[in-house]
């Protein structure tokens, strides 16, 4: 379906998802101004111009979208990423005292932030790339007893396989210091759901929420809560990342998923 304009904040309750999507010619100096100090110090560490980029629009838009339904300022809002690994300031954002879970992922000229209430999230977006090759990287992505298609061997296959487990483990907290041969999915031309997951991140694949998001041509999303289903996912664009009103945009929601 196509979403006609919502208020101001959305309401967020506790079986829905919000997708919240930007492009990164959006980002401005706006932007960088709604980043707190930790936030700022970590930008000239990116090497690449786009990384940066990508970066100062991710925060932003996770700050204007998670303070919108917290009613303050993006400024204010606390964001805390622990890497397990290191001390640095990275990893899966965190939003201590709020009810709300995040994530964020960007691929492209593409930002993308899930936000909820109802669990852990992950989120992850890809450019389909004809470079890649399935068949030479099927065999380190799939596990030995997921089941295997046609639609695998095909790019746009692929990719919806991969998003959907980098969203799993993502949700997890571990991200991909688990090997995606770890998770099994369904085949790309079926429903979204979580077969299996193994490894330090273990847990029964009926804990998930599995869904698949209209991330436009030639890209490929998924979105993974951990808790009880179902729930509604809705998507919605930013025309800025900024402290104005939201706005609602053209790309689909997904449907509710298991």
């Amino acid at each position: 379906m196509l979403l006609d304009a919502p208020p101001a904040v959305p309401v967020l309750g506790p079986a829905d998802c919000h997708v919240w999507w930007a492009a990164l010619d959006t980002v401005t100096d706006d932007c960088l101004a709604l980043l707190d100090g930790a936030e700022q110090e970590r930008i000239p560490h990116l090497r690449k111009t786009e990384d940066r980029q990508r970066f100062i629009a991710g925060r932003a838009l996770l700050r204007t979208a998670a303070a919108g339904y917290l009613g303050i300022p993006p400024r204010r809002l606390e964001v805390v990423a622990n890497c397990p690994d290191c001390s640095r300031n990275h990893g899966k954002p965190e939003l201590p005292g709020t009810g709300l879970q995040v994530s964020v992922s960007h691929s492209g000229d593409r930002v993308v932030v899930a936000v909820t209430r109802a669990g852990a999230v992950g989120i992850d977006v890809e450019e389909i790339s004809t470079s890649v090759s399935p068949a030479e990287l099927l065999p380190y992505v799939i596990g030995p007893t997921e089941p295997r298609t046609p639609a695998h061997a095909t790019p746009g296959g692929f990719h919806r396989m991969w998003t959907r487990k980098e969203a799993v483990l993502k949700a997890t907290g571990q991200g991909l210091r688990v090997p995606l041969s770890e998770v099994g999915v369904s085949a790309p031309e079926e429903d979204p759901r979580v077969l299996f997951l193994g490894g330090p991140a273990a847990r029964p694949a009926g804990d998930f929420v599995l869904a698949d998001l209209e991330a436009g041509a030639g890209r490929a999303a998924a979105v993974a809560v951990i808790g009880a289903g179902p729930l509604a996912f809705t998507a919605y664009s930013r025309s800025r990342p900024s402290a104005v009103a939201f706005s609602s945009g053209p790309l689909r929601a997904a449907v509710p998923g298991r």
